[in-house]
């Protein structure tokens, strides 16, 4: 016989859930802010790289001009290199002697340079020009001079003489003997060095000048006549030391150096 107390309801299993109650939604966290600085950091990287590609840009724009505009420099003008060269060395006095402090020279010479302007539409623009001798392998100084910078019309030559006089030069015994025998029989050996400032003018413009130096050694004063012997020279521009022998831009006469104005007129 049962007794009259209701029984207790059954209990829910574990992850019973009724079928009418909605489903609860996940807490949404919430975003975490960032310190101000964190935003500057990254709005000054975004500034730094946007720098960084129009820089590019632009220079890589300036290199195309630059080769664009040199192009149709050399396509409407067709320069051409001016030609240097060392006609004559005449010495009116030589003369080696004894002194206190050791044997001593006294000389005096002209020298001939004729420098050739080819272009037909540019004129050339030289500064002062300076030019100077020695011997006996740089121990002997024969003298220098300079001359005013002077612009040179277009297919135009242009002669320069130079006086060059040397008093009591101071000579080792052995620099003194060799000078004598030399000189006596016309075998004696100078270097001459030209510098120089060259640049291109046309009409109504030019441009800056480059510091040329023209080294000639080895010269023989039985050279300056037709048929003598080459004797080897160089030139040096923006730093370039050029063998010009070696690039054949030596000519018939005794010296013809070929002088470069710019880095892309080869």
């Amino acid at each position: 016989m049962s007794s009259g107390l209701p029984k207790p309801p059954l209990q829910k299993p574990p992850g019973y859930r009724e079928a009418n109650t909605p489903v609860p939604r996940p807490h949404l966290r919430k975003p975490v802010k960032l310190p101000p600085s964190f935003y500057q950091t990254k709005r000054r990287n975004a500034c730094c790289r946007a720098c960084c590609c129009c820089i590019c840009i632009l220079t890589v724009i300036l290199i195309l001009a630059v080769v664009s505009a040199g192009g149709l420099f050399y396509l409407w003008f067709q320069p051409h290199l001016p030609e240097i060269h060392l006609t004559s060395i005449n010495f009116t006095k030589f003369k080696v002697t004894t002194a206190p402090d050791g044997p001593v020279l006294d000389s005096e010479c002209s020298i001939g340079v004729e420098i050739k302007n080819p272009n037909q539409k540019l004129k050339m623009v030289y500064d002062r020009t300076q030019i100077s001798l020695t011997a006996a392998d740089g121990n002997a100084n024969l003298g220098e001079q300079t001359v005013p910078g002077f612009t040179q019309n277009k297919n135009n030559v242009t002669n320069l003489k130079f006086k060059m006089k040397a008093e009591k030069v101071l000579l080792d015994s052995k620099s003194a003997d060799e000078l004598k025998n030399e000189f006596r029989s016309k075998s004696l050996l100078v270097d001459a060095e030209l510098r120089t400032g060259i640049g291109l003018k046309g009409s109504g413009w030019g441009t800056g000048t480059a510091r040329v130096d023209v080294l000639c050694q080895g010269v023989r004063l039985s050279q300056d006549r037709p048929g003598g012997e080459m004797p080897k020279c160089r030139f040096k521009i923006l730093n370039l030391d050029t063998d010009a022998s070696a690039m054949g831009l030596v000519d018939d006469s005794l010296i013809v150096i070929c002088i470069s104005l710019f880095d892309d007129l080869d």
